[in-house]
């Protein structure tokens, strides 16, 4: 009494969690990447929403980085911050690659009923 789904079903409920699972992975990473945390800044100034109580994306990072007691923690924090975006830069190329090949299997398991 099981699920009793054709293979182009199978394939299109497995491409679909493989876009699912891109997404999720990409929207994670994306808090960790830098370069989204400079291009969130220059959106936030262009729009004249900064403000004492609402500080920048890179302004939130210096301050947690600038938190740190010791200059060994500042250090230890600059490195995590630093390994955090190459591992956020390399993770966005593997949920790019999870979304289109989850797209193919979609459009395979379209295409094969």
């Amino acid at each position: 009494m099981g699920l009793s789904l054709s293979l182009g079903a199978w394939l299109m409920v497995g491409g679909g969690a493989l876009v699912v699972a891109g997404t999720l992975l990409r929207w994670w990473a994306s808090r960790y990447d830098l370069e989204d945390a400079a291009i969130d800044t220059a959106w936030t100034l262009a729009r004249g929403k900064r403000s004492a109580d609402n500080p920048t994306a890179l302004e939130a990072k210096l301050n947690e980085i600038a938190a740190a007691p010791t200059w060994r923690g500042r250090a230890a924090r600059t490195a995590g911050t630093v390994a955090g975006h190459f591992l956020a830069k390399a993770l966005g190329v593997v949920s790019l690659v999870a979304i289109l090949a989850g797209i193919g299997l979609a459009m395979a398991g379209y295409l094969w009923r």
